[in-house]
């Protein structure tokens, strides 16, 4: 049964926070405005041709029915509604750690030192999101009866050749934002600052990643149908990128004011996210997101590698 409702429901609320932002908000509508050929080749065409030849790959040479079913061998035996609140109290308290260390940081005066901040931040997200959602989910039997343990290896051991095929799109995504960006804003120059922070951001994106996509999406997508998962969790991504603002190195969205940045992440988070669930979804790998996600990083954010992130 093709269900349609969640899908719906996630465009409709996309909208309706898009459509009260720029109302409540005229600098945003003018921000829009002025930038909207940018914003479409960077925010929303690398998604759209990204997504079309994943699609494209996976019809012609993919089996996503028989991962399809394994995806639901490994659900089997999940109490997937109170999993679902587990998660939820995990992300909160991802939410209030990283704005208490934030906080603490602040009053010592050490929130300008770059390496304290990204150490805070990845490790909200090290425990937050991975150490005690796979803990409670597949590992320790909290909510798990002892069946259906085997998700992380899906998402994390892609050994069939076909679920490789996901690079093809994300040198595509990452290719075009390139030959947009580049040419104004040029590549970071090679230095141990920058590969230091690549691979904290690496392992921010594999956390997120993780959390985001193999235990939420997973489970919306059993509620909501496929797409309805990849919107809902899309629209929880964007939301959660818009609160660390005030708090995160690696969100950067210009803080001014929660409506005014909520909907200016419809336009760039939303659809950025629907390429990493739709990657998510066709080839339940979590690698392929987090190189999307790194080839992204690079190109978006060049002078201040330190300090933003997709």
């Amino acid at each position: 049964m093709v269900r349609r409702w969640g899908f719906v429901a996630s465009v409709a609320t996309a909208v309706l926070v898009l459509g009260v932002a720029m109302a409540a908000h005229p600098s945003l509508r003018n921000e829009i405005a002025a930038e909207f050929d940018v914003l479409f080749l960077v925010s929303w065409a690398p998604p759209v041709f990204g997504g079309l030849l994943a699609w494209i790959l996976v019809k012609a040479l993919g089996s996503r029915e028989q991962l399809d079913r394994r995806i639901e061998a490994a659900m089997e035996g999940h109490p997937l509604d109170r999993e679902l609140g587990w998660l939820a109290l995990c992300l909160l308290g991802f939410l209030v750690c990283l704005a208490g260390l934030t906080e603490i940081l602040r009053v010592y005066e050490t929130a300008v030192n770059t390496d304290v901040a990204v150490a805070a931040s990845f490790a909200s997200r090290m425990l937050f999101l991975l150490v005690l959602p796979i803990l409670v989910m597949d590992r320790s039997g909290i909510t798990l009866d002892g069946r259906g343990t085997s998700m992380p290896g899906i998402a994390m051991g892609a050994s069939e050749p076909w679920r490789w095929l996901g690079l093809v799109p994300v040198a595509a995504a990452v290719g075009l934002t390139g030959y947009v960006l580049v040419p104004h804003t040029g590549l970071p120059e090679p230095s141990y600052l920058l590969i230091g922070v690549l691979l904290a951001y690496a392992a921010v994106s594999v956390c997120e990643e993780v959390f985001f996509r193999s235990m939420v999406q997973t489970r919306l997508e059993t509620r909501m149908g496929r797409w309805g998962g990849i919107m809902a969790t899309s629209l929880l991504f964007a939301l959660v990128y818009t609160l660390l603002t005030p708090f995160d190195r690696f969100a950067q969205l210009p803080g001014a004011g929660m409506v005014h940045d909520l909907g200016l992440a419809m336009l760039t988070y939303l659809p950025s996210s629907v390429l990493y669930g739709y990657l998510w979804t066709c080839f339940r790998n979590v690698w392929v997101n987090v190189l999307l996600r790194i080839g992204l990083f690079v190109l978006l954010v060049p002078s201040g590698l330190g300090s933003a992130v997709v």
